[in-house]
């Protein structure tokens, strides 16, 4: 099981270890592979590290999204994985590639309504951006680097810690992100679908990080690791059974697909299941927590749902999902790849 990678990408990153001259330190715990870096500090501070890329008919599209959306989601990307962590946003450098041919009335006005969208992310979560870089390249390229901070008891969650019989939890509704962008496709324009799938749209172009939930998970000692679904559940679900060396068996309720979801679905005449397992881009959290968990112990003013959604075991090798009937079906390590 410990070659059987999760994914292409992981295991390209895997065969890079040797050149990165990295040795497991007091200063720096762990090395790539998790969501974020680590730097503990002789102020005994720990800080987080970490860096996303998004690219131009890769990540988003302008023409659906709004520069200012773009940016906001930028860095709702890379705040995700700082929420995986269980830490708070401390600090931002940005780094803008635009299109070589770009006219520079054009340009100005485009850049400034990225920062716009980046300045709305730094009010909502109270952090600066300290510095960055422009270039000119290809086509529009928005890279962040984020740091952030523990806790105050300084506890950050990884992807590794799951023990078998621990139960596999998730925030929200997974597959709305990719509901949304679905449904883009198939009206053409926003302003084309009803009102009704609103939400989805809104989950595909502002996706919200789980900031608040994610540091008070960190302080719950039942919760032992954790990852964000940037790339789908059963992507990051076989992440997660890779890296703690155990099984996953579905088993979602029926609460944990939302009402609009099923609804496009129904309109679409497609399975939601599949963008409920493959969709990505929810930025929701994904975590392992003991059998004395409950939502209740979480403190949890914005209202953001926490659902059971299946179990780690050491009795079955990869992810499998439990239909209604009881049978068991292979989960497919699908989901987004860039190496796929």
């Amino acid at each position: 099981m410990k070659n059987n990678f999760p994914s292409e990408e992981y295991k390209l990153l895997r065969s890079l270890e040797p050149f990165l001259h990295y040795k497991k330190s007091k200063r720096y715990p762990i090395g790539i592979g998790d969501d974020a870096a680590i730097r503990n500090t002789s102020g005994n501070e720990r800080l987080i590290f970490t860096a996303d890329t998004f690219v131009e008919s890769v990540h988003f599209s302008l023409r659906y999204m709004t520069f200012q959306e773009v940016g906001f989601k930028a860095m709702a990307v890379n705040l995700s994985d700082c929420a995986a962590m269980g830490a708070a946003p401390d600090a931002a450098l940005a780094q803008i590639i635009f299109p070589r041919d770009s006219p520079r009335p054009a340009l100005t006005n485009a850049i400034t309504r990225l920062y716009k969208g980046f300045e709305a992310a730094c009010l909502a979560w109270n952090f600066p951006i300290i510095g960055g870089n422009l270039s000119k390249g290809p086509c529009w390229i928005i890279d962040i680097t984020l740091i952030g901070v523990a806790n105050r008891d300084g506890r950050i969650l990884k992807r590794k810690g799951a023990k078998s019989g621990d139960g596999l939890w998730v925030t929200g509704f997974p597959g709305n992100s990719a509901a949304g962008l679905a449904a883009i496709h198939t009206w053409g324009q926003r302003k084309n679908i009803p009102k009704k799938f609103g939400s989805l749209i809104n989950r595909h172009v502002k996706p919200m990080p789980r900031l608040e939930i994610g540091t008070k998970l960190a302080r719950d000692s039942r919760v032992r690791a954790m990852i964000d679904t940037s790339d789908g559940i059963a992507k990051e679900c076989h992440t997660l059974a890779f890296e703690n060396d155990l099984g996953i068996i579905l088993e979602p309720g029926e609460s944990v697909y939302s009402t609009e979801m099923r609804e496009l679905a129904m309109a679409m005449n497609k399975d939601f299941h599949d963008w409920f397992l493959y969709g990505g881009e929810d930025y929701e959290l994904l975590f392992a927590a003991s059998s004395r968990f409950t939502p209740a112990s979480v403190p949890n003013k914005s209202g953001i749902s926490l659902s059971r959604i299946g179990t780690f075991t050491d009795r079955v090798k990869g992810v499998l999902f439990k239909n209604i009937n009881g049978t068991m079906v292979k989960v497919e390590k699908t989901g987004w790849d860039h190496l796929s």
